[in-house]
């Protein structure tokens, strides 16, 4: 150093002796200059390597170097190397020193570093190289804030490799300058693969020029990732370029960073986007990161919705825990603008599902208008935001929303936020405040008021103004939602709602809202009694006037459960008493108690059904109905008795399961009884098993194959086909081949056979059908059999053919001259080949119109008459006979010994009573003369000689007319009066002399017979053929010896009033 020191001048001249020593001493001290200096150039190896040495010793660093040459001021080495020379930490191939000298002495002040190697590791999150931690990582004694050395440094190739846990990553530096002032140099670091915990990057780059001025490093240059992986966080990026300008402070101990991120593609969770974009301008200082950030994401993708284009711009503060002073140790607070908002995969699909969901009722519609709404408003739609972002380092979060307002590419308001606020915690349910409202044409209006109660509640109002869409109607006039402390929510209300139901409509229906929602998400609603009430409402053809109801829950549970649990409905109702109409007809519901459990059933007790009007109502009574709930509603039934007024029939106890699906009512199994409403009844009941009932589009269709009661043969098949509205409808009855037999008789079948028809066998056949519209009814049918036989109160019928037309099968009426045929009818002398011409009559009347049989060479006839078997009155009967041939009336009888000829006509007329048939005032007359004579052999030949005597002469006898009389009961005690005039031996009979002292006399015979009618005729055979007479002995009156059996008085008593024979009468003739 100089000397800056003026030295002091003499005033005068100087003296010439003082000169000399002057010089002298110049010399002297020239001589010890050059001396020192010689020294010194001589020591210089030592002195400089003292210097080296001194300053590794003072940074503690094991080193080897060569001294390549010391120059004054100026020192190479080479070789250098620092830590384990098996593993040097650090390599340097040449390094030039340049000293700089003080009044302290030597110090390095230039260092020029020729291809320097740098080796260190970072495990465990520590760096570490080697031997040099002494120097990075010794404390500092100084109080002084950290400086750069004052080194001017210049580096040449430098390069360096660190092994991380992460990955290697190398670098290679250039540059030369004061490192307090005027450095420049270029850094490059390449890293071929990072593991940065759950993340990964492929090739990472850094190259850029670093400055230092001011004392402050600078690094400006391109970072670049090719691509970054977080696997567990759904996190990836790719392509990722970031301009970098990193700042450091004077002292190392802050940093300030601006930045430009771009990436093509990225991805978070859930989120993906096309591009984004970061400017960032960060100072990091004092333990805090503050700053602006810009961030733009292109082509945001989730599947709830995407963005167009996200923009989010503010600042934000950062802070560890430790430093927080109890603030959020992260904010940001700025704005956010999201423009070009649509609907996501997942959210249009719930859309679509829900849609699907509520299909048939109001809500479809609504939420089909919805999707299309949003749709159209999503090309240019906007949301923008003021937007508040607070964590702490507690777990505690909060979101707030100063203000807020989504547009749609109308430029309509879709929704509006003031003051919204969003917080919680990792341990709390999030809680409410604040201001919304929606809106947009053809979206739903609905407005929300958010508030806090104290410090651990909130309340939330909502109201939603009448949304109407396709003729369905749904508001929400108010809805009071509490939360609270512990994060549950009670809330209540009322809707209002009117259009399609799931197979119907509701009109107005008011329907009280109030429950609770757990913090576990337990839902409970409706856990008293409430009453919804409504205008009016139709399900299928059925619509039930307005009315409140009153519905109440079951066994203390709430009626809707869910959550923990699955979802459960219980509810029940006492009564329900309910007016409307099934079509055009009015209805009347009356039930008893009704019960509701959902997963279960649906119960109801006493349910009374009327259609129609008042007085020609169709009934319908169900003791028990019972429902299982599922996707379609199936049950039971039983005790079902119905009646409808247009058709005189009942059923009765019915039961049987039934399904309603797709708006049609399904009944099947079904077991009844099937009377006649008629009194007196004109069919007994029938049963009816497996019958079927549909009801469909207002429309009933029923089969069912009726049976007879005790025997279970089948009877009818019946078809029914009945429309609702109008009240019109039909009944198909197909009788095939009923068969009458020992175990089914026609008067099992119907009353009206009793004491007419008995032991029918045989089959009948038909078909029948009933028609009706409101109370006019009219019914038509052909049935016949082909041969039945049957014993009626005239006698035994056989082959009974033929077929009856009714014009009205209700009322057993046909038309007119039915005609039948009959094989044959035996009243106690059978005919054959008949026909009978009758009439049914309402009321029970038969109109017989006449009969006719081929009888013994003539014609037996019936005359017309009336039978009412719906009185107890008398009923007439006349046989007419024709033409009768005598000779083929004792062939008939098979009385082999009697001939006979003659021609007969005559009446029979007949009455059936109380006390049983009775053939009244009968007469028989021939139409001129005939024989009667005996031509077998004589049986009894102990006969006495006058007896054969007479008896050969009167064998054959010759009339001019004979008259019969008949009279007396059927089933009893018949009289028969024969009179022959003008009788003369016939041919065959003996001549003697009392012959022919009586031949020209005018002889007339009178006989009287009294026998039960059904055993006359074998009265008159037993009088020439004694064989077809039982022997007294077999039959009980006679014992074995011949001897008259006594018979008690009882035995032999006649009925009373009736003498046992007619007593004998003869008087003198005229």
């Amino acid at each position: 150093m100089a000397d800056t020191t003026d030295l002091a001048e003499p005033d005068g001249p100087v003296p010439k002796g003082r000169r000399r020593h002057w010089r002298v001493a110049l010399w002297a001290t020239g001589a010890a200059v050059l001396v020192a200096g010689g020294g010194l150039w001589l020591a210089r190896n030592r002195i400089a390597d003292g210097v080296i040495a001194r300053e590794l010793a003072a940074l503690g660093l094991p080193a080897r170097y060569t001294i390549v040459s010391i120059g004054p001021g100026h020192e190479v080495l080479a070789n250098v190397m620092v830590g384990d020379p098996a593993r040097p930490d650090l390599v340097i191939e040449r390094a030039e020193l340049s000293l700089a000298w003080s009044l302290t002495g030597p110090r390095i002040g230039q260092v020029t570093l020729v291809r320097p190697r740098l080796y260190g590791t970072v495990h465990g999150g520590h760096a570490s190289f080697g031997a040099l931690d002494k120097v990075i990582y010794a404390p500092s004694s100084s109080k002084q804030p950290f400086r750069l050395p004052d080194w001017r440094l210049t580096i040449i190739d430098g390069r360096g490799l660190v092994d991380a846990d992460q990955g290697r990553v190398a670098f290679k530096a250039d540059g030369a300058g004061a490192l307090r002032d005027g450095f420049a140099g270029t850094l490059a670091v390449v890293a071929p693969r990072l593991a940065l915990g759950a993340c990964s990057t492929g090739r990472a780059t850094a190259f850029g020029r670093v400055t230092i001025r001011n004392e402050q490093p600078r690094f400006v240059g391109p970072v670049r990732v090719a691509n970054l992986a977080c696997g567990s966080a759904g996190l990836a990026v790719r392509g990722a370029d970031l301009n970098l300008d990193a700042l450091a402070d004077r002292d190392l101990a802050g940093l300030s960073v601006k930045g430009q991120l771009r990436s093509s593609a990225f991805r978070a969770g859930a989120v993906s986007g096309e591009t984004l974009g970061l400017d960032t301008a960060l100072a990091w200082r004092g333990g805090a990161l503050r700053g602006r950030v810009a961030a733009t994401a292109g082509g945001v993708r989730t599947a709830q919705g995407g963005v167009g284009l996200l923009e989010l711009d503010g600042l934000v503060k950062a802070r560890p825990a430790a430093a927080a002073g109890g603030v959020p140790d992260a904010e940001f607070r700025g704005t956010i603008d999201a423009r070009g908002l649509r609907r996501g995969p997942m959210l249009d699909q719930a859309l679509a599902s829900a849609q699907a969901a509520v299909a048939g009722t109001l809500a479809a519609p609504m939420v089909a208008q919805v999707r299309r709404r949003l749709h159209e408003e999503e090309r240019g739609s906007r949301f923008a935001a003021d937007l508040t972002l607070r964590h702490g380092h507690d777990g505690a979060w909060d979101v707030v929303v100063a203000q807020g307002a989504l547009r749609g590419g109308s430029g309509q308001a879709l929704l509006g936020l003031n003051k919204v606020r969003v917080f919680g915690s990792s341990a709390a349910t999030p809680r409410f405040a604040g201001n919304f409202v929606t809106g947009g044409n053809g979206l739903p209006r609905l407005s929300g008021t958010m508030e806090r109660l104290g410090n651990s509640g909130a309340q939330f109002h909502l109201t939603m103004a009448d949304y109407a869409v396709g003729g369905g109607h749904l508001a929400v006039p108010e809805l009071v939602v509490v939360q609270m402390p512990d994060g549950a929510l009670g809330f209540s209300g009322q809707t209002r709602l009117t259009g399609a139901i799931p197979g119907g409509r509701v009109e107005n229906l008011r329907l009280p809202i109030n429950g609770a929602y757990g913090r576990h998400g337990a839902l409970a609603l409706w856990r008293r009694c409430i009453q919804p009430a409504f205008d009016s409402l139709e399900l299928g053809q059925m619509a039930i006037d307005g009315q409140t109801l009153t519905v109440c829950p079951v066994g203390g549970q709430a009626i809707v459960s869910a959550g923990s649990t699955p979802l459960r409905v219980a509810l029940g109702t006492s009564a329900l008493r309910m007016t409307g109409r099934m079509g055009e007809t009015p209805l009347r519901l009356e039930t008893g108690a009704v019960g509701l459990a959902w997963p279960g059933t649906l119960t109801a007790r006493g349910v009374n059904v009327a259609l129609g009007p008042e007085a020609t109502a169709t009934r319908l009574t169900l003791a028990d109905l019972t429902a299982r709930l599922g996707k379609d509603f199936t049950g039971s039934f039983a005790g079902v008795e119905a009646r409808m007024a247009a058709v005189p029939l009942d059923i009765t106890g019915a039961t049987g399961t039934w399904r309603f699906a797709d708006g049609k009512l399904a009944l099947a199994n079904t077991a009844f009884d099937l009377t006649d409403r008629a009194s007196p009844a004109r069919f007994a009941k029938l049963a009816a098993r497996d019958a079927t009932l549909t009801l469909a589009d207002g429309r009933i269709a029923a089969q069912a194959v009726l049976r007879d009661a005790r025997s279970g043969r089948p009877v009818t098949t019946v078809t029914v086909d009945h429309d609702l509205a109008s009240a019109t409808g039909h009944a198909d009855l197909v009788v095939d081949k009923l068969v009458f037999d020992k175990d089914l008789q026609p008067a099992q079948l119907t009353p009206l056979a009793l004491g007419l028809i008995a032991n029918a066998n045989g089959a009948i056949t038909g078909k029948g059908r009933i028609d009706w519209q409101g109370d006019k009814v009219t019914s038509s049918g052909r049935f016949g059999s082909q041969g039945l036989d049957f014993a009626a109160a005239f006698g035994p019928v056989k082959g009974l053919s033929g077929t009856l037309d009714f014009t009205d099968l209700l009322a057993m009426e046909t038309a007119p001259h039915q005609i039948l045929k009959v094989a044959s009818i035996n009243p106690g002398v059978e005919v054959t080949d008949g026909k009978v011409d009758l009439q049914l009559k309402a009321g029970q009347v038969v109109q017989l119109n006449g009969a006719q049989w081929p009888f013994m060479g003539g014609r037996l006839s019936l005359e017309p008459t009336t039978l009412r078997f719906a009185l107890a009155e008398e009923r007439r009967f006349a046989l007419v006979i024709e033409g009768l041939d005598a000779a083929q009336f004792v062939s008939h009888m098979e009385m082999a010994n009697i001939s006979a000829t003659g021609t007969f006509d005559g009446r029979l007329p007949v009455v059936f009573d109380a006390t049983g048939g009775h053939i009244v005032g009968g007469a028989l007359a021939s139409r001129g003369g005939g024989n009667v004579s005996y031509v077998g052999a004589l049986t009894y030949k102990d006969l006495s000689f006058m007896a054969n005597y007479a008896f050969q002469a009167l064998r054959s006898l010759d009339y001019k007319h004979m008259t019969i009389a008949l009279r007396g009961d059927i089933a009893g005690d018949f009289v028969t009066q024969v009179q022959f005039g003008g009788v003369s031996q016939g041919a065959g009979a003996s001549r003697n002399f009392f012959t022919r002292q009586i031949e020209g006399l005018p002889i007339q015979f009178n006989l009287n017979v009294r026998a039960p009618f059904y055993s006359l005729l074998g009265t008159y055979k037993s009088m020439y053929d004694p064989s077809v007479v039982a022997d007294p002995r077999t039959v009980g009156l006679l014992d074995a010896k011949g001897r008259v059996v006594p018979r008690t008085p009882a035995s032999a008593a006649s009925p009373a009033g009736q003498p046992a024979i007619q007593p004998s009468a003869s008087g003198n003739m005229p």
